[in-house]
């Protein structure tokens, strides 16, 4: 399975600077959204066994997951200059939450990400304007998660990708308020940003 980084239209933000995260109205926000362990509660207890499913099934169950922990794992990049950030640990988590979802359900090993990925935006996610990099990621992640439900013939894997792809989905309106865009319906409403390749 070859996997290419296809990035949306460029975003442009309302601020010349990087924003200044609230950490607590951040948080409040995220979980009213239904984020992380909220939004894996749509999931419940559903499981299947890896024999169950077709080898396609678990290779793109297995391309999602991939994803996920390349979102946690960049998260962790701006961990590493926004120190001790309650808001990017709770991104980071949602993240490996949503890979661990995808473990439990096919019985795959969340141990790998997107190293395509992880590459493109490891820089941003250091730089400056490491919010708008988040939107776009998100927005990204959540358009690669859509896409992949006209792929899946399993229902229970089609739930699973779809919880995941409505919490990335809330991220990105989350973000967009944080950004100063709250009422911009282009940020909040629609995603124009390209899936990436399965």
């Amino acid at each position: 399975m070859t996997t290419k980084v296809k990035k949306g239209s460029p975003v442009t933000s309302t601020r010349d600077d990087s924003p200044q995260l609230n950490e607590t109205d951040f948080r409040r926000k995220l979980l009213a959204g239904g984020s992380a362990a909220l939004a894996m509660t749509m999931i419940g207890g559903r499981s299947a066994s890896a024999a169950g499913l077709s080898s396609t099934e678990l290779d793109l169950l297995k391309f999602a997951q991939r994803i996920e922990l390349s979102l946690h794992d960049l998260y962790d990049e701006a961990l590493q200059v926004d120190k001790g950030s309650a808001a990017w640990t709770i991104m980071a988590d949602s993240h490996e939450s949503f890979a661990q979802a995808i473990a439990g359900f096919a019985g795959l090993s969340a141990n790998e990400r997107n190293e395509d990925v992880f590459q493109s935006y490891r820089a941003a996610m250091r730089g400056a304007d490491r919010a708008m990099t988040a939107y776009e990621l998100e927005s990204i992640a959540a358009a690669t998660h859509i896409e992949l439900l006209g792929k899946l013939s399993d229902a229970g894997s089609a739930e699973v990708i779809a919880s995941i792809a409505s919490a990335e989905s809330r991220h990105c309106v989350v973000l967009a308020d944080v950004l100063g865009s709250g009422r911009d319906v282009a940020m909040t409403l629609t995603n124009s940003a390209q899936p990436i390749e399965a």
